[in-house]
């Protein structure tokens, strides 16, 4: 009877563990699909997404995790225009000395459009709230910084989402730090 009451519990817990990641997939696609509409309206050939940031611009894990399934997103489809490897952009970002934080500023989004050829970002904000998360996200020009598309989307917050959230992204995959190739070792094993 024990054995069958922890079974059930484990079974309940798998079905809402996937419930919530299953909810965030969605919301993430909705956005994607969102953005990639306002993109095409305004005839962009070709976009980069950098790493989504808190309200006061630090970058955590989840937002990197974020950009990261609206970049496969906007791959996975076929669209009007074409999108920035990650990998690509974080190279040509440390090469010209500029940062992802820094590409807010109109002047070196313009510097990013030049080198790269891309015409448009989408970055954004994630808001935890009480039992939630909203993902703000913007397609902002690189030739004249204007935001020319916006959307929003919001899921539950779970145990893996709060880990993501919590922990600052880490230095060896930033942005500012694209040239460092060396592993970084987080758990020692045996």
């Amino acid at each position: 009877m024990k054995l069958l009451f922890i079974a059930t519990v484990c079974v309940l817990y798998c079905i809402n563990a996937s419930a919530q990641s299953e909810n965030m997939d969605k919301e993430l696609s909705t956005l994607t699909e969102k953005l990639a509409g306002q993109i095409k309206e305004h005839g962009r050939k070709k976009v980069a997404v950098i790493d989504f940031t808190d309200l006061q611009s630090n970058s955590s894990e989840l937002g990197r995790f974020i950009a990261e399934e609206l970049t496969v997103n906007f791959v996975g489809e076929k669209r009007d225009f074409s999108v920035l490897d990650r990998a690509n952009l974080k190279s040509i970002l440390a090469e010209h000395s500029l940062t992802a934080k820094g590409l807010i500023n109109p002047e070196n989004a313009k510097k990013l459009g030049e080198f790269s050829g891309v015409d448009a970002l989408i970055l954004g904000n994630i808001i935890p709230l009480s039992q939630t998360v909203e993902v703000t996200a913007k397609v902002i020009t690189t030739d004249t910084a204007e935001i020319i598309g916006a959307a929003r989307a919001r899921f539950k917050s779970d145990e893996t989402t709060e880990k993501l959230l919590s922990h600052a992204a880490s230095e060896n995959n930033a942005s500012e730090d694209a040239t460092s190739a060396e592993p970084m070792v987080t758990k020692a094993i045996g």
